[in-house]
């Protein structure tokens, strides 16, 4: 796993990524209880679809569009394995670069910072962050939450889930794992536990 010294970050850069409703906006929240600043790739995605000109243009032309509806591209991008990677192509240079721009405006006024990515390995994000914590949970406890969450059937969620990575190959990749299968109180004491490690090793580094 990366890990850069603190001779060479002054801020710790977390990376919190999962499954589609495997519960990383809960581990946000409670980062952001402790006063963390969460940047959330899903968010700077959407505002880039309504405020960079190009990267709109790129998707309205590559799939045909009049203009751009999420919930039909999402349709239509996780019905085809293709169709997403071609999406994907298109948006993950602009979501890396809006990234790298609000880094580095908090490079030097942030202890720590979180960065909530779905698809960190997908995108081969790992070298942005010092940490990574990967947020789990059963199969069948996200396909759930996901039908229910999204409006969806059970075949389009798990279309949705077998779009990214699987969660244990992610899992192995990851410094930190949370079971989010059981209690809010047993996730959030894993999240207590994780984060006091990696701020007991910071002050040891």
């Amino acid at each position: 796993m990366p890990h850069l010294s603190k001779k060479e970050v002054t801020m710790i850069r977390i990376g919190l990524t999962g499954g589609i409703a495997s519960g990383k906006s809960l581990i946000s929240d409670f980062f952001r209880q402790e006063n963390i600043i969460v940047l959330d790739a899903d968010m700077i995605y959407k505002n880039l679809l309504y405020t960079n000109q190009v990267m709109r243009t790129k998707i309205i032309k590559e799939f045909s569009l009049d203009e751009i509806d999420l919930k039909e591209l999402a349709k239509k991008v996780f019905a085809n394995p293709h169709e997403l990677k071609k999406l994907n192509r298109i948006t993950h240079p602009f979501v890396i670069r809006a990234f790298k721009e609000q880094l580095s405006r908090y490079e030097e006024e942030e202890k720590y910072i979180v960065l909530d990515i779905p698809l960190l390995f997908e995108a081969n994000m790992e070298d942005f962050c010092d940490y990574i914590i990967c947020v789990y949970t059963n199969e069948e406890e996200q396909l759930k939450r996901l039908v229910e969450r999204n409006n969806l059937s059970r075949e389009e969620a798990k279309k949705r889930i077998d779009s990214q990575w699987p969660l244990k190959e992610k899992c192995a990749k990851s410094h930190y794992v949370i079971d989010n299968s059981f209690e809010k109180s047993f996730t959030k004491q894993q999240f207590i536990d994780i984060f006091k490690k990696i701020k007991e090793e910071e002050n040891v580094n």
